[in-house]
């Protein structure tokens, strides 16, 4: 009666016995399958962590040097280690040392890299190479700048010549995450000659030549520019003395001349027998890094030809003490001067810009030193904007003149008859240039102005009636541009 409660027959039916073995196989397998990708994880991982591409380059100061005896603190042999890896050391790194000189001298120097002495020398070969102890010294990433110092300069003798190079990749070594690589040069990687003087000297050269001729007038003309710096020290300038020569006329008078340095009037001399002595109130630092220029005026030159000379200068060696000279004079220019030129002075104008016929510019000429002068051409440059030019007319002394005239390229040249040219006389002469504007729109306007001329060029040309001229040094140029704006 009580069968209903019994097991069903599903549950009372046996079970089979646990395959063990194809589970100890399933699991070996998993487990292969992870250490296979941990192992493919960790192959990627391992990948990303190998050395970066070391690189570096060693640049150097392959310039000849002159260095006074009594220096300190000075460079003798400069060069820099550019480093494309972070967290890089400087290993390894030999100097060679060649040239006369003391063995005593080479103790002396001293490694600095930016303000900071590495490791002393801890050993000098008999080749002349110094073996620096550096201890892996930190670098940085980008331009290490190193320098060779002498360290109190008690054995830097007169007439000593050294030389310094990196002989070859064997003498420095770089190293990053206990990888040693070597820098990508061409080597040896040497200096330039290191000359060991008593004293400093002064070079000088000529910053251009003029061969052209100047205007003689109450404005000071430029007539010639040299350059100064020192060699082997720092020196201090006192004079600058100068010369020329006459070749018009021996017994010439004497002339007022300025020296101009730094846009500024440093000294003012005249002339005695064709001497020019500049005393400087405040003394100049020369020095051999800067080259400083000095530019030469003269004031009223009578006409003639002239050629000027650097004969001396005055200084004092900031080191050694001594005096300071040039070792040689230096030819500075030969020009012309002339009597006579034609003077170009700029008119006033109403600057209302309107629709049709429009003064552009006003020019008053006339000649200076002569009774007349010819004008064969001139160039005005127009800029306009937002407008247009119809016609263009030239007028003399309030009446039309008949002329070439030619716009092209915002250049507007005026020729005229090369034999009738235009006349100019002591008395001013008035030279308008007119333009008939339109479709003129908002904020128009229009610019004028002369163009000058340089050595070469000839935006304007002139004459005495035998020889022809540029605009080249004629005083009062270039002139202020007329500005029309409606």
């Amino acid at each position: 009666m009580f069968e209903h409660l019994g097991p069903t027959p599903e549950v009372s039916i046996s079970k089979k016995p646990t395959n063990y073995k194809m589970y100890l196989s399933l699991l070996s397998f998993a487990v292969v399958v992870f250490i296979f990708s941990s192992a493919i994880g960790q192959g990627q991982h391992s990948r990303a962590l190998e050395p970066e591409t070391l690189s570096a380059k060693v640049l150097v100061d392959s310039s000849d040097k002159k260095i006074v005896n009594t220096t300190k603190n000075f460079p003798i042999f400069s060069f820099a280690i550019d480093i494309d890896n972070s967290d890089t050391s400087l290993y390894k790194l030999n100097i060679l040392v060649d040239g006369i000189y003391d063995l005593d001298l080479i103790g002396d120097l001293k490694l600095f890299h930016e303000d900071v002495q590495l490791g002393g020398i801890y050993k000098i070969d008999t080749q002349g190479k110094i073996h620096f102890d550096l201890s892996e010294y930190k670098l940085n990433q980008g331009l290490n700048n190193f320098s060779l110092f002498f360290n109190n300069g008690q054995n830097i003798k007169s007439g000593s010549i050294l030389s310094f190079s990196i002989e070859s990749q064997e003498d420095i070594f770089l190293m990053k995450d206990d990888h040693i690589f070597k820098p990508d040069n061409i080597f040896p990687i040497s200096s330039g000659l290191v000359s060991i003087i008593n004293q400093g000297s002064v070079l000088a050269s000529n910053a251009y030549v003029l061969n052209d001729f100047l205007i003689n007038s109450d404005v000071p003309q430029q007539i010639a520019s040299f350059k100064l710096s020192s060699i082997g020290e720092r020196v201090s300038l006192d004079k600058i003395k100068l010369s020329y020569d006459n070749f018009s006329d021996e017994d010439g008078e004497d002339l007022d001349f300025i020296l101009i340095h730094n846009n500024k009037l440093i000294a003012q001399a005249r002339s005695i027998e064709s001497e020019i002595i500049f005393n400087l109130a405040k003394a100049i630092v020369l020095n051999d890094l800067n080259r400083e220029a000095f530019y030469l005026y003269v004031l009223a030159m009578p006409a003639g030809e002239y050629k000027f000379y650097l004969e001396t200068v005055e200084a004092e060696g900031l080191l050694s003490g001594l005096d300071i000279d040039l070792s040689a004079s230096v030819d500075l220019s030969k020009v012309e001067t002339r009597d006579y030129f034609i003077e170009f002075k700029s008119g006033d104008l109403d600057k209302k810009l309107s629709e049709g016929w429009n003064k552009l510019y006003s020019l008053n000429i006339k000649t200076k030193g002569i009774d007349i002068a010819y004008l064969n051409k001139i160039t005005w440059q127009v800029d306009k904007q937002n407008l247009d030019i119809d016609a263009i007319e030239i007028w003399k002394n309030g009446e039309p003149y008949i002329t070439n005239v030619v716009l092209k390229d915002n250049k507007l040249i005026v020729k005229m008859d090369g034999l009738d040219p235009m006349n100019i006389f002591k008395d001013n002469t008035e030279i308008l240039l007119l333009a008939n504007l339109k479709d003129l729109g908002k904020k128009a306007s229009i610019q004028t102005f002369i163009v000058g001329d340089d050595a070469d060029s000839s935006n304007i040309s002139w004459s005495d009636g035998e020889s022809f001229y540029n605009s080249y040094k004629i005083p009062y140029l270039p002139l202020e541009p007329s500005i029309l704006s409606n």
